[in-house]
């Protein structure tokens, strides 16, 4: 409730759906001004172990809070510091990059900490894109059915996190990616997928899996889009919208009282195909980040 002088946390929504994805294997801490993120069998997990702030800092607290991030996630050997706050973003908000408060700005590189925004929508109105030429099916979970092809759907899955960014479309950048750590997120998300947290849907073409993504949720109403990831090769033809629909449009039937986040770099491409999907502005996530 947020009568009586009490106050959710997770009013914060725009946060929230930045720890939806999360596992048993991270544990939540909340308490008056901020929620504490901590995966102990994981200290470089950055999103696993982070300070999530009620309020924006002021920018004579930088110090504060990195200190706090010490005491209560540094102790367990995270190499990195990270300090997370949002500021809502009114509805029709045009998509662009916002602008750190310089006071804030100047405090936490003085720190030695970046400052990087993200931009979280929520669904409004679901919208329905054009056809794509794809055959779009969920990933079944893992305790469903045979592991045996199980298996292989969610390597081919996987096969696509190569290509999360825009310098992936080259091999030789290849050689940077943590394989290990990408096998350990997988398989959180086979626990999640096998708990009927998460369902991970693949897109098809030419017999190929091309393109994939993750919807997850908390079981309280709140679900998150994720890994929303294209094969260069087969972009533009509209095969992004096309998947982020197909797994909405798919819990919203079975739950259809969820609220459906989403977050994008501001500004982007992702951020303007999800506005175009029924998605409206809510918030600006801020990480300040040390690593």
């Amino acid at each position: 409730m947020t009568g009586g002088g009490l106050r959710r946390v997770d009013e914060r929504l725009g946060l929230a759906v930045c720890r939806v994805s999360l596992s048993g294997r991270s544990l939540v801490t909340y308490a008056r001004d901020h929620v504490t993120v901590r995966t102990p069998s994981r200290p470089d997990f950055r999103d696993g172990n982070t300070l999530d702030l009620i309020d924006p800092p002021d920018a004579a607290d930088v110090a504060r809070w990195i200190a706090r991030f010490h005491d209560t996630i540094g102790v367990l050997g995270v190499p990195h510091v990270q300090l997370r706050w949002e500021l809502p973003l009114a509805p029709d908000a045009p998509p662009e990059p916002p602008v750190a408060d310089a006071a804030l700005g100047d405090a936490a590189r003085a720190q030695g900490l970046e400052l990087a925004p993200l931009t979280v929508l929520l669904l409004d109105a679901p919208v329905v894109p054009p056809p794509a030429p794809v055959a779009i099916a969920p990933v079944p979970p893992p305790s469903a059915v045979d592991p045996q092809p199980t298996d292989r759907r969610w390597h081919a899955a996987t096969v696509l996190y190569r290509y999360d960014a825009p310098d992936r479309d080259d091999p030789e950048v290849w050689r940077t990616w943590n394989e290990e750590f990408v096998a350990w997120s997988v398989d959180v998300q086979r626990e999640l997928a096998a708990a009927e947290r998460a369902q991970v849907w693949v897109a098809q073409r030419h017999g190929a899996p091309v393109a994939r993504a993750t919807l997850v949720h908390d079981r309280q109403g709140l679900a998150a889009v994720e890994d929303v990831i294209v094969h260069p090769v087969h972009r533009r033809l509209g095969i992004a919208a096309a998947l982020t629909h197909t797994a909405v449009a798919a819990h919203l039937h079975v739950a259809p009282s969820t609220r459906v986040g989403i977050a994008a770099e501001p500004g982007g491409p992702a951020d303007r195909l999800y506005r175009r999907l029924g998605f409206a502005p809510h918030a600006t996530v801020w990480t300040a980040r040390r690593v």
